[in-house]
């Protein structure tokens, strides 16, 4: 009888650890809790957890931009705004952190493209991903 409820405890664990090791949100509430503690370092290892789970996660890659961006990786910055803002267009507020950072990293050539807001535009200048938009234009 104990053998088969430590069997069965075990087995839940193992669920419970498997669970947890590929659910993208609690990865990315991992980087959250690291970053929001000034560790942004350590935050950046959770978010690309969280985005290898879900690669189409906006919330991720903004989060993941936020961490770059107070490490002072400006063009790293910028390159996963422009990923946020092709997953979620409607996240406006995401084009003015846009241009703190490229303004931070010194390319204030790139500042007239966001001024357009032309996703395409920035293609040439930063490796990132268009997604189809899912608007019925």
């Amino acid at each position: 009888m104990f053998e088969k409820a430590l069997q069965t405890n075990q087995a839940n664990h193992h669920d419970k650890y498997h669970d947890v090791q590929n659910n993208y949100q609690l990865w990315n509430k991992l980087g959250a809790t690291l970053a929001n503690s000034h560790r942004s370092e350590q935050a950046l290892p959770a978010y690309h957890r969280a985005l290898q789970l879900k690669p189409k996660y906006a919330r991720g890659w903004l989060n993941l931009a936020i961490s770059h961006s107070n490490l002072h990786h400006y063009a790293e910055a910028a390159r996963c705004y422009l990923q946020t803002l092709s997953l979620n267009p409607a996240a406006v507020h995401c084009w003015s952190y846009l241009r703190i950072a490229l303004t931070c990293d010194e390319k204030f050539d790139l500042l007239p493209l966001v001024a357009e807001q032309n996703l395409a535009a920035f293609q040439e200048h930063f490796d990132f991903v268009i997604y189809p938009s899912t608007d019925s234009k």
